[in-house]
């Protein structure tokens, strides 16, 4: 059907004033010359000519031809072509596959009538999605399927892709209903068939295999459990969670495998029993570490007869194992007899324990009884440093502060905490620790038990707490990035403190910070006794820097103060440093890590560059180019494809010189996708299914495919599409040269007869 259409460029009473206008300018004579009639007639009839074609331009008619032609419809099969499909738990014993293949040799006549009206186009997926011939309804099928993955969600939107020229009318996919896909081709089936139930397409999905998997007996070994970084001589656990199918009622031996130079060696083993239904065990190895280094850890569940796959027998991951760490004993004691303990222990510890090499142990006292021994726990060396958080002397035995004392000048560090029983008012005047704090405690300052709080020996808070100098803006401990001064300004102060007087001080005290008062009353000294580090901080309060929003000085500041009493703010080693963010990646998936390098203060090295360098399994190196966020530097692998172990080497520069180097590995496991658990799932094909079932989609048993070929025959597409085709002569080459023509005409006529 053909009609011809008007676009007028403006409104009808815009166009006809437009029309007036040229008639008028048509009627405007030559006003000098002598034509004949027949010239003038010309002149008129070229200028009539000029102004049709403007309004015929201006009207814009359009010849308008609709058809309707049929569109080209395909019927779609997805075809699961993953090793999965090898299980054999359909129908007698049968694989998957043989099942699905019978059922399609079955239902190849069916096939072959529908394709006389729709066209069938197949796909079989695995890991990429692969077209197949369909001969007279029979699909090219292979003997056994031998994919490694199952990209369902993949497969289903690149079929949409592939038949984007034509309709499709419905999709049918065969399947287990797993999806076992690793990066890219993991996308979600979910997210597939939004796209089918956009474009109203039904699918229909027909589920093969047991949603139980086989019935084949399997031991496994998963959700492996340890902290990445350890310490030499200090236990750890290893945890994990094995899952017996088919040993009901058997021991299982599992075993904790330590990498060493002979290789992985078994360091504790342990036999389980499985139940009388089996299922998920947990399972806890211990071993302790003796040497620092990087180290492969693995948990190993012994195989048995008849198990098909052991790729899932044994779970590995690396872990640090570093030198000692730093060991704390925190001793608090109650603010009065029977009561709880400050709140400033409580977040000295959080603060500490964000330090994976800070260990912290703490003891309260409620004095009931008092006097307790902890000599030989003091005396065997097991702790490098000590705090006191307000504990009396009466809280231990003489022969435990001896011992302490003793410790101490043997170079474990001590530091003393303020409040109502410490220094002087905790009776520390006459106790062994006397000589080995950097400060002297003078007489008369003892804070009894039940008396009221003595005011003559604490500062009233507030008590702003500034450096001094020049000492405290130099000393490590004080050190909080940035301008250090500047940055002590900003804290809170303190709720108040003991008082402790310049004339107080040892000779060897190193005053580091002092109260914003008239006496400039010392409020952190530091001191050496013997071979220990010993320090002397009158406050209890810091707990109020994190309640308002400082908890990043908070969090070095206690680092920095047990750093510097064990005497680690001297050692350079591991400057360089690299944190993975995982040490067991999923194949094909990204490794994020982030590298730094910090100084003797734990802060980061501003101007410091890196190198990156990951070698794979195959023994290739690939560089990997950090970038910089905020103070750490972040770096991206992707080359994770290959099963095996990673290794990951920074080395850390600033200008020409060297900082250091550090090294980390990671494990990509050689797991087996598709027969590790390969239990068939109907209720995600059921759910796939039910997301179109406006369009008529349902999840059908696979008996049902014949009927439903059936019902697609008897139901052809009649599919067509409008067809406009429009043909516009206006804006033509012809009608432009034609109208330029005729406006040449004219001019050349006038000039010729001497109009201009």
């Amino acid at each position: 059907m053909s009609t011809l259409r008007l676009q007028p460029i403006a409104d009808w009473p815009q166009m006809a004033a437009v029309v007036l206008l040229l008639l008028v300018l048509l009627c405007v004579l030559p006003r000098h010359g002598n034509l004949s009639r027949r010239k003038l007639a010309t002149l008129i009839g070229l200028r009539l000519l000029v102004v049709l074609m403007t309004l015929f331009a201006m009207l814009r008619p359009t010849l308008v031809t609709t058809q309707q032609k049929p569109v080209p419809a395909s019927l779609v099969l997805l075809v699961d072509g993953s090793r999965s499909m090898q299980v054999e738990d359909s129908l007698g014993d049968a694989s998957r596959w043989r099942s699905m293949k019978s059922l399609l040799d079955a239902a190849a006549g069916d096939l072959a009538k529908l394709a006389d009206i729709w066209q069938v186009n197949a796909y079989a997926f695995d890991a990429e999605t692969h077209k197949i011939p369909v001969d007279k309804g029979t699909l090219s099928l292979a003997d056994s399927p031998d994919g490694e993955q199952s990209a369902l969600g993949a497969a289903i939107h690149e079929a949409l892709d592939r038949e984007a020229s034509g309709r499709v009318l419905a999709m049918l996919v065969l399947s287990d209903g797993a999806q076992r896909a690793l990066a890219p081709r993991d996308l979600p089936p979910q997210v597939a068939v939004r796209r089918l139930a956009a474009e109203n397409i039904p699918l229909f999905t027909f589920t093969f295999g047991k949603p139980g998997g086989s019935e084949r007996a399997d031991l496994s070994i998963g959700d492996l459990v340890t902290n990445e970084t350890l310490f030499t001589d200090a236990p750890t656990e290893v945890r994990g969670r094995i899952t017996a199918v088919g040993y009901a009622n058997q021991p299982v031996k599992a075993q904790l495998l330590w990498e060493s130079a002979d290789g992985m060696q078994p360091v504790d083993t342990i036999s389980v029993d499985t139940g009388m239904e089996g299922g998920s065990l947990p399972v806890v190895l211990r071993h302790t570490p003796q040497t620092p280094g990087e180290y492969k850890v693995s948990l190993r569940v012994e195989p048995r007869d008849g198990e098909l796959v052991t790729t899932n027998n044994e779970v590995s991951t690396f872990v640090t194992v570093r030198t000692g760490g730093i060991n704390v004993l925190y001793l608090v004691g109650a603010k009065r007899v029977g009561g709880g303990p400050g709140q400033e222990q409580r977040f000295a510890r959080a603060a500490l324990a964000q330090s994976p090499d800070v260990v912290v142990e703490r003891r309260l006292f409620n004095y009931q009884p008092t006097n307790v021994d902890l000599s030989e726990a003091i005396r065997d060396g097991k702790y490098d440093v000590v705090i006191l958080d307000d504990v009396d002397a009466q809280a231990l035995t003489i022969a435990s502060w001896q011992a302490l004392a003793d410790r101490v000048r043997n170079g474990t560090g001590l530091m003393m905490l303020g409040g109502y029983h410490s220094f002087g008012p905790g009776g520390f005047r006459d106790s062994p620790l006397a000589d080995v704090l950097p400060i002297n405690i003078g007489p008369a300052q003892r804070q009894n038990f039940g008396e009221p709080l003595r005011e003559d020996v604490h500062l009233a808070g507030p008590v702003p707490m500034r450096l001094s100098a020049p000492l405290g803006t130099r000393h490590p401990i004080m050190q909080l990035g940035g301008n250090t001064a500047t940055a002590w300004l900003e804290l809170p102060p303190l709720d108040g403190a003991n008082s402790i007087a310049q004339d107080e001080l040892k000779p060897n005290a190193q005053v580091l910070a002092e109260a914003d008062d008239a006496q400039r009353h010392p409020l952190l000294v530091a001191g050496q006794s013997g071979n220990g580090r010993t320090l002397a901080f009158a406050g209890d309060s810091t707990w109020r820097w994190p309640m308002q929003g400082f908890g990043d000085a908070h969090r070095r500041f206690w680092r920095q103060c047990v750093l510097w009493l064990a005497k680690k703010d001297e050692q350079t080693e591991g400057r360089v440093w690299i944190r993975l963010a995982g040490r067991r990646v999923t194949r094909g998936t990204r490794v994020d890590f982030a590298v730094g390098a910090e100084n003797a203060e734990g802060g980061p090295i501003e101007n410091a560059r890196f190198d990156v360098a990951v070698k794979t399994p195959d023994g290739n190196t690939l560089n990997v180019r950090p970038a910089k966020s905020g103070d750490e530097w972040g770096a991206v692998f992707r080359e994770t494809q290959a099963p095996g172990d990673y290794v990951v080497t920074v080395t850390g520069r600033e200008g020409n010189d060297v900082l250091g180097t550090a090294e980390a590995r990671f494990l990509v496991p050689d797991q087996d996708l598709e027969l590790d658990r390969p239990a068939a799932e109907p209720s995600l094909m059921a759910q796939l299914a039910e997301m179109t079932r406006p369009a008529g989609g349902a999840a059908l048993a696979a008996e049902e495919l014949p009927d439903l070929l059936k019902r697609l025959a008897d139901k052809p597409p009649e599919l067509k599409e409008e067809v406009v085709a429009k043909v516009t002569y206006w804006d033509t080459w012809p009608f432009f040269l034609l109208f330029v023509g005729l406006l040449g005409v004219e001019w050349f006529l006038r000039k010729r007869w001497g109009l201009v």
